[in-house]
């Protein structure tokens, strides 16, 4: 998978996110052995920049379709990465990162209830029908004093490459013109965590659009 970085079909998803990294730099800063999520590895970009940053310390924990995670997995093992979990679910029309969520937040409800993770990236399908379940599950693995960021806050169908209805015309079997021209991860901030005074915004510069959101847990 780390090879695709160098394609140029896939420049715009090669460089990390360079929020993710500045704040898994915040944790690794205070914690020696810290647990760090990744939900929606894309083609590893940011995952090989989270193990970087790591250095070999915590655990890095991947999320997303089960032969993307073992292919990645073993990438970074191949060039020294090995503190790395994966959790992968099937390609089942309803199968996703979120039940795999949500299993894993049911067991930590008696394993660890104090919480999971110090920081956890949410760079999923964007869409609602995925990411709702996803965050629910984020907040509650998430320790105190953790971080949540999560990726795509301005995409809409609408504005997508490949998704938009010129492009795809399937898209208006699927989707209501409301869920097309407005963002689902906006919506969820917006109905799931904005209003939880156990969370607070973080500020991440952005002077116009709004391409990321992130909180931290009180």
């Amino acid at each position: 998978m780390l090879e695709q970085h160098a394609e140029p079909r896939y420049q715009a998803i090669s460089r990390p996110c360079a929020e993710a990294v500045e704040l898994a730099t915040r944790v690794l800063a205070t914690h020696a052995d810290p647990l760090i999520a990744e939900v929606g590895i894309g083609i590893g970009a940011t995952s090989l920049a989270l193990a970087r940053a790591m250095d070999h310390r915590g655990t890095l924990w991947l999320f997303d379709f089960d032969s993307r995670v073992q292919e990645l997995r073993a990438d970074l093992a191949d060039i020294g990465y090995r503190n790395v979990e994966i959790v992968g679910n099937s390609r089942r029309t309803f199968d996703s990162y979120g039940w795999t969520l949500a299993m894993l937040t049911r067991r930590a409800r008696i394993d660890r209830p104090e919480g999971m993770f110090d920081f956890i990236y949410l760079d999923g399908g964007h869409l609602y029908q995925y990411d709702t379940l996803a965050a629910v599950c984020c907040k509650e693995l998430l320790k105190p004093g953790g971080y949540l960021l999560l990726d795509d806050y301005d995409w809409t169908i609408a504005k997508s490459p490949t998704m938009r209805p010129s492009h795809n015309p399937s898209v208006l079997a699927d989707y209501s013109e409301e869920q097309i021209e407005l963002s689902h991860v906006e919506m969820i901030c917006s109905l799931l965590i904005d209003p939880d005074a156990g969370f607070e915004q973080i500020p991440l510069g952005y002077r116009d659009v709004e391409h990321r959101r992130a909180y931290r847990k009180l």
